[in-house]
């Protein structure tokens, strides 16, 4: 219950060194390096489902735990609080495998682990998009909710920091969108002002939040429909910009 999960994070906090030391993490060269006095707007980019597919919603629930009727049946007997404050850092991993079921069924960390890892990939059109924004001399930069285990995950299987290094990771930052003190840590992160960045979220919820605390913000639709929305805020012709991509990674 809820009493089992704040011991957990208590314990969790109190070995928080150690901690960082045991699990991986990201290397220093996948993360948002802050250049004063560029010009440009920074874009902050939300992560899953965003610039990469979250394979939690591709059949996780049947192919890892043989539960039919989708991802709500998943919902309906999985520990909601654990994933939160496992994406806050308040849980380890450990902890939140032990914890994932409500009815506390044991689960294979690992078998999730590999599953996710060789699922992610860019959403349609996004690498191609983040490269011309590279190009153009636009800062990118990564604001995720995501635990901090999870993130060289993902960076190890799409190369995400080649075109939108980490800036943000909310499993180290121990706050998440959509509280106003993520915000805050992203745009201390990049080193400007809400009024420097911009935000891109297929959340509806965390726009709004962002937009609030005075950043202007696009809500994700997809590749096709940013571009443009991109284009319009910071002032650049990207039709006419020449990209490659580059890396090995998936296409």
């Amino acid at each position: 219950g809820a009493a089992y999960l704040q011991s957990l994070a208590q314990e969790c906090k109190a070995n928080r060194g150690s901690m960082k030391d045991r699990l991986g993490s990201l290397p220093p060269t996948a993360r948002f390096q802050s250049r004063p006095g560029g010009a440009s707007k920074v874009v902050l980019f939300d992560v899953m489902d965003t610039l990469v597919a979250d394979p939690f919603f591709g059949g996780f629930e049947r192919d890892l735990f043989g539960i039919d009727g989708g991802i709500k049946a998943l919902f309906a007997i999985k520990d909601q609080d654990s994933f939160v404050q496992f994406e806050t850092g308040a849980l380890t991993e450990e902890q939140h495998f032990a914890t994932y079921f409500c009815d506390r069924r044991p689960v294979d960390g690992g078998a999730v682990r590999r599953y996710l890892q060789e699922r992610y990939a860019w959403l349609p059109g996004m690498r191609e998009l983040a490269s011309e924004l590279a190009a153009a001399g636009v800062p990118l930069a990564a604001f995720s909710n995501y635990p901090a285990p999870w993130a060289p995950l993902v960076e190890e299987a799409v190369g995400l920091s080649e075109y939108v290094p980490w800036a943000f990771v909310s499993g180290e930052q121990g706050v998440r969108k959509p509280s106003a003190e993520a915000y805050r840590a992203a745009c201390a992160a990049v080193g400007r002002g809400a009024e420097d960045v911009i935000f891109v979220d297929d959340s509806a919820t965390n726009v709004a939040a962002a937009e609030s605390f005075g950043i202007p913000s696009i809500r994700f639709r997809g590749a096709e429909a940013l571009r443009p929305q991109l284009r319009r805020l910071l002032n650049l012709p990207l039709e006419g910009i020449q990209f490659s991509v580059r890396g090995n990674g998936p296409p």
